[in-house]
């Protein structure tokens, strides 16, 4: 049986590592429940469903009076796909929420396969069909992309029309300069950070003077923003280019409210998530080969800079140049050693490979079949599944803030209140009884936190 999957291996190998990749994000599509962060539920899943269901009506999708001051996290195209999606699953009345997410990330992780075939093609263009595997493997396998691959971060998203940009601007002529900039301008519409990115391919062939090339560039990137940011948030908002101005007004004076942290934090993730060595040796050598491979690493660098200047810092946020990383590190630390042809070396870079897969393989295993943040998740399908579930309330005496709850999964629109420090049982069904507040057929506890004395 080995040598039939080797010699299916030899002849097909990009096949093979696709496939392989795919095994692994579909153990995450079953398993990998819930959600990682709050953006990639409630900025995408949760508005979504609630344009359909927004006080138990359906919403005309495209309503010029639809203003949600809370969509301030990213374009609306994203969400928009999504609510098509769900209305479609309306229409034919597939409506369990565990199974319509199932959907969801069965669809992402074929999505993301195309970030493991991109980077191979790129990688192809400078290096050896090994080193292309290389990255090829480490792309499908690195312990954190099937995971990742299978949630609705935009992040993770933005990063196949990113890397289908760089193939057609690698392929230098005029025709894929007009698809690059429309790629560039379709990721710029699901992260607005990315144009830090792909705004460099211009700058690069403005420092060649190539100004013919430039325009057709910008001209592929300004027809692709035009129609889906400009055009879909006209649509939505009755007017153009409401998200993005709205989200630049908002994080210029809301940024230093999200999580902050050194300049230097970016460095550590990126050691952290490419397991310390390879990470090294990939960095050190992108510094010595940063002209050969400056189409990867310049707009890599430029978009690290201004994320690590930026106060806002969360890890997610750089994860769409990750595979950049990855591509010109190994790119350049291979030519490095070939170059070198040194026994030491050598053997470094095997133990570093070694080193890496050996922690890697673990870790894989361990997050694909990992489910994040599943307690009110559960809680709510459990509601979704009751029919006297009319309304609930949550007992927060233990907090001073009051719980997010995901309602998408329990298809559950309706108002629902908190027992709170300064309210607790008795003040609330003094209200209720006074009919502030309707009486709740269910009350959820989160946290162990004095949970008898709560109960």
């Amino acid at each position: 049986m080995w040598n039939s999957i080797n010699r299916y291996y030899q002849s097909h190998p990009l096949r093979s590592i696709l496939l392989v990749g795919l095994l692994f994000r579909l153990l995450a599509v079953i398993f990998s429940k819930g959600y990682a962060f709050t953006d990639d539920h409630y900025f995408v899943i949760e508005e979504a469903q609630q344009w359909i269901f927004q006080s138990n009506e359906p919403r005309s999708f495209f309503n010029p009076n639809i203003i949600l001051e809370e969509r301030l996290s990213h374009g609306a195209l994203y969400t928009s796909l999504h609510y098509v999606l769900f209305q479609i699953y309306r229409l034919i009345g597939f409506d369990d929420p565990m199974n319509i997410m199932l959907s969801v990330r069965f669809m992402h992780a074929l999505y993301s396969l195309w970030i493991v075939f991109l980077g191979y093609k790129i990688a192809r263009h400078w290096g050896s069909p090994k080193t292309a595997l290389q990255i090829a493997w480490i792309l499908a396998l690195a312990w954190f992309m099937p995971f990742l691959s299978v949630r609705n971060l935009v992040e993770v998203v933005c990063i196949p029309p990113l890397m289908g940009a760089t193939l057609l601007f690698l392929k230098n002529n005029k025709k894929a300069f007009f698809g690059a900039g429309l790629l560039a301008a379709l990721a710029f519409s699901l992260r607005f950070q990315t144009v830090l990115f792909s705004g460099m391919f211009g700058l690069i062939l403005l420092w060649q003077l190539r100004w013919r090339d430039a325009i057709t560039l910008l001209l592929g990137f300004g027809t692709g923003s035009v129609v889906l940011l400009g055009g879909l948030d006209f649509l939505l908002f009755g007017t153009p280019f409401y998200e993005l101005i709205s989200y630049v007004a908002y994080n210029a004076t809301h940024a230093g409210e999200y999580p902050n942290g050194p300049w230097y934090q970016y460095i550590g993730v990126i050691l952290g998530m490419f397991l310390i060595f390879p990470a090294a040796n990939w960095l050190m050598a992108s510094a010595l080969k940063f002209r050969t491979y400056a189409v990867l690493l310049f707009p890599t660098l430029v978009f690290l800079l201004f994320h690590s200047y930026f106060p806002n810092k969360q890890e997610r946020f750089i994860l769409p140049v990750i595979p950049f990383l990855i591509m010109a590190g190994a790119l350049a630390w291979n030519q490095y050693v070939e170059f070198k042809k040194s026994d030491k070396i050598n053997r470094w870079n095997r133990f570093s490979m070694k080193f890496f897969w050996i922690l890697n393989t673990p870790l894989l295993f361990g997050l694909s079949l990992a489910s994040t943040r599943t307690a009110k998740m559960e809680a709510m399908y459990f509601l979704h599944q009751q029919r006297d579930a009319n309304h609930f309330a949550i007992e927060s005496t233990h907090r001073d803030y009051m719980e997010f709850m995901p309602r998408f999964y329990g298809n559950f629109w309706s108002p629902y209140q908190h027992i709170l420090p300064n309210c607790e049982a008795p003040c609330f069904f003094d209200s209720v009884a006074h009919g502030v507040h309707p009486f709740p057929n269910y009350i959820l506890f989160f946290d162990e936190d004095n949970l008898n004395e709560r109960v």
